[in-house]
C-alpha cells in the first residue's frame, strides 16, 4: 500500500472513550519508514471549524461524500495499513497539499519558521 496519498480510508479514531471510527487522508507519500506496513493521515470531520479545510464536492476525484466534510490538519497519526476498512474515496492533490501545508503551521519543519 506504497504512495496511497490522497486516498481517503476509514479507520479507528484513538483517543475515543467507546470504539469509533472516522474517515482519515493519507499524506504520506511512500517515502516514510515503515511506508509497507503504515501511513501519516489527517482526520476529516463533518464539523465545520475555524482552521479546517473545507472539502468542495469537486475535490473529489474518485468516491465522495454525501454530508459536508472538513479536514482537521492538527489531528494527525499513524495508521496501520491494516486497520482501514473501507476505501470512500480520493482528493485532489491541490487540497492534499494545501492540508500538508497546515499540518506544518501546527509542526514547522524547523523551529521558529
Amino acid at each position: 500500500m506504497t504512495d496511497r496519498r490522497g486516498e481517503v480510508w476509514w479507520g479507528p479514531a484513538p483517543h475515543k472513550s467507546s470504539p469509533s471510527y472516522r474517515p482519515w487522508l493519507v499524506v504520506s507519500d511512500g517515502s516514510t519508514p515503515f511506508d509497507d506496513e503504515e501511513a501519516i493521515v489527517l482526520a476529516l470531520t463533518t464539523r465545520a471549524h475555524d482552521a479546517g479545510i473545507a472539502v468542495p464536492h469537486d475535490s473529489w476525484v474518485r468516491g465522495g461524500s454525501q454530508r459536508d466534510a472538513y479536514v482537521s490538519p492538527w489531528y494527525v497519526t499513524t495508521m496501520k495499513h491494516r486497520d482501514f476498512d473501507d476505501l470512500q474515496g480520493e482528493l485532489d492533490g491541490d487540497l492534499v497539499t494545501e492540508a500538508v501545508r497546515e499540518l506544518h503551521e501546527y509542526v514547522p519543519r524547523v523551529a521558529g519558521q
